[in-house]
Order: structure tokens, then C-alpha cells, then sequence
């Protein structure tokens, strides 16, 4: 049996690998946080969320059967040397906010065990500036994950510059086998895919600060042109991403330059405290529609 330890799993990213790993039936997921709200948060998003274990029953994916193995293959904990004790695979799940994972991840490498592997899941904080915080940096690897983790198959696997070969392969074969499409990229600010989303989300915000159109018709145009599932202010509302955007953003700006700049809007938006849909973010005041009190339909109050 497979110990995968994931922490911070209380946002909506970690939750959502709690449950991509818990499909592997050799896999045990323990679900690892500092502060009870956050476990509490998780663990009810991997039960009752609009993507968690019950709703997969209802719609007839998995057999009640199924649900409750998988909740018995699940622990949660706020002890970093219980909850890591026996860890094969750690992925860590924290904010895009440099210190704060460079202490998660040299605190983890202490209550880890030496033979676990660690994957952050970074989605613009280069894997070597990381892989200062351990010890054995030659275990850390990036894995950037999509939303929902436990249903977009892709997973950007950065390999670091001190990132060994037997690590960056046994984390691409356990993605492979929980159904994931891992694919490895070159350590760079964003990788590919976050320096690439990460732009048209920037001009949208700008092009509804000029006036040119609101976040409704872009929304609209998104969807209804390009055949995306979800609008550009749909994601970060929905989503409640709103808040890795942002600070992938201010690390894009630092690392790559001014094309990355954050729009004064966006500024505003974040310091008001709208950072999404707030049963998703707890704490957040709702998202950009409610900021600029748009409706999200025709005759919508």
C-alpha cells in the first residue's frame, strides 16, 4: 500500500487531489493541515463537495461500495510527524507564496521519512528555487494540476535542476496510474501552461477597465467563440482561483517582467477582499461579478 501525504489539502486544488489519488486502490491519502478549519474544509469538500465521493455516487461513477473504501483509505491530520510518518509520496498544496512553501516543504523533509518524494504544487515558483528548503533537494518535483484535480488529466510535471531521475519518474508513473496525463516541461516562472492562461486572464481584466466589454460579454464571447466550458470570470469566480492567479502573477511579474504586470482592477478586486464564491473560499466577500455588481444573467439580481 502506497502512503500519499497531501498538505494544505483544505483549498480547492488539494481536495480534489485527495480524491484523484484515492482512486488508486493501493493508495492510503492522508490529508495534512496546520489548522483545523482548513482540514475540516477539505475533508467536507472530498464528501459532500460538487465533486466529492457522495455526488460521485448519485451520478452513478463510483458504487456506494466504492465510496466507502475510498473513505476508509482517507485520514486527515494536524500533526506533521503523525501525518508524514511511513509517506512514500508527499505533494504539497500550499499558496503560490514563496516562504510560505519553502517552510512547509523543510518542515515536511524533517517529519518525512528520507526515502519519501515531494511534489510541489506549484503553478509558477520555479522547482529549483524550491528545492533550496530540503536537505535532499534531488527528491522535489513540480506538479501543477488543473481544476477540478480529480478530472482534468493534465499534470505539468517541472523537473528542477537537482531534481533526480528516479524521482521525477516514479511521480510520472503514480500520475499515470491514478489516470492523469503527466507532462514533463523544463523548470522556467510558470512553466508553460500558467505563463500562457496567465496573459489572456491579465488583457480580459484590462479590457473590462477600458470600457471595451464587461466580464458577462467576455464571458459569453469565451465560451460561445472559442468553445471553452467556463468564461474567464467564471473561472476565477467558480473557482475561487482567483487568489493563485494573482499571486502567480506577482512572481511572473518579478521573474519575466512587465508583460505580466497585474491590472490596477485586479488590484482592487483582491485588496476588497473578492477572491470567489465564498463556499469555496471561506472569508471571501464573493467574486468579481459581485464586485463590479454585475449580474450573471439577463433580469439576475
Amino acid at each position: 500500500m502506497k502512503r500519499v501525504v497531501i498538505i494544505g489539502g483544505g483549498g480547492l486544488m488539494g481536495h480534489g487531489m485527495v480524491l484523484a489519488c484515492l482512486r488508486s486502490p493501493e493508495t492510503e491519502v492522508v490529508l495534512l493541515s496546520r489548522r483545523q478549519e482548513s482540514l475540516d474544509h477539505g475533508a467536507s469538500l472530498v464528501r459532500t463537495g460538487p465533486f466529492g465521493i457522495e455526488r460521485g455516487v448519485q451520478r452513478g461513477k463510483i458504487s456506494q461500495e466504492q465510496a466507502e473504501q475510498m473513505l476508509g483509505r482517507l485520514q486527515t491530520s494536524l500533526d506533521y510527524e503523525e501525518g508524514l510518518a511511513g509517506a512514500d509520496l508527499v505533494f504539497e498544496t500550499v499558496p503560490e507564496v514563496l516562504e510560505i512553501k519553502l517552510k512547509v516543504l523543510a518542515e515536511a523533509e524533517r517529519a518525512a521519512p528520507a526515502t519519501a518524494l515531494f511534489a510541489s504544487g506549484t503553478s509558477a515558483i520555479m522547482v529549483s528555487e524550491l528545492a533550496g528548503a530540503l536537505g535532499d533537494p534531488g527528491r522535489l518535483v513540480g506538479t501543477h494540476w488543473f481544476y477540478p484535480a480529480n478530472i482534468m488529466p493534465l499534470v505539468e510535471v517541472a523537473r528542477g535542476e537537482l531534481s533526480r531521475d528516479d524521482a521525477v519518474e516514479s511521480v510520472l508513473a503514480f500520475l499515470r496510474e491514478i489516470g492523469k496525463k503527466p507532462v514533463p516541461v523544463g523548470d522556467s516562472p510558470g512553466f508553460f501552461m500558467t505563463r500562457f492562461i496567465n496573459l489572456y486572464i491579465a488583457e480580459a481584466i484590462r479590457l473590462v477597465e477600458l470600457g471595451v466589454a464587461g466580464p458577462l460579454e467576455i464571458d459569453e464571447m469565451v465560451k460561445t467563440g472559442l468553445g471553452w466550458p467556463m468564461g474567464v470570470f467564471e473561472l476565477l469566480d467558480d473557482t475561487a482561483s482567483f487568489d493563485s492567479w494573482y499571486h502567480a502573477q506577482e512572481y511572473l511579474n518579478e521573474t519575466c517582467g512587465e508583460r505580466y504586470a497585474i491590472p490596477p482592477l485586479a488590484r482592487r478586486v483582491f485588496r476588497a477582499g473578492y477572491r470567489g464564491d465564498p463556499k469555496l473560499k471561506p472569508g471571501s466577500r464573493g467574486g468579481w461579478y459581485d464586485f463590479l455588481g454585475v449580474p450573471r444573467k439577463p433580469g439576475e439580481s
